[in-house]
């Protein structure tokens, strides 16, 4: 995570359109089926993380 947060302050995700997406939660895919899950189980769980963290993020912009 650290290291994620340096690298964007550092602009080096400027061609990404939500690097996030794009490469936080991939990282968490990896890191998750290192620590035993399977990639099936860990992919779907972190979608379902970032689908409800867009709603919540859109119902506080909408308000």
């Amino acid at each position: 995570m650290h290291g994620f947060i340096t690298l964007a302050r550092a602009d080096t995700f400027v061609e990404c359109d939500n690097p996030a997406r794009e490469v936080l939660l991939p990282m968490g895919v990896n890191l998750s089926v290192g620590l035993g899950d399977t990639r099936d189980r860990a992919e779907a769980s972190h979608e379902a993380a970032a689908r409800s963290y867009d709603s919540i993020t859109r119902r506080k912009s909408d308000a």
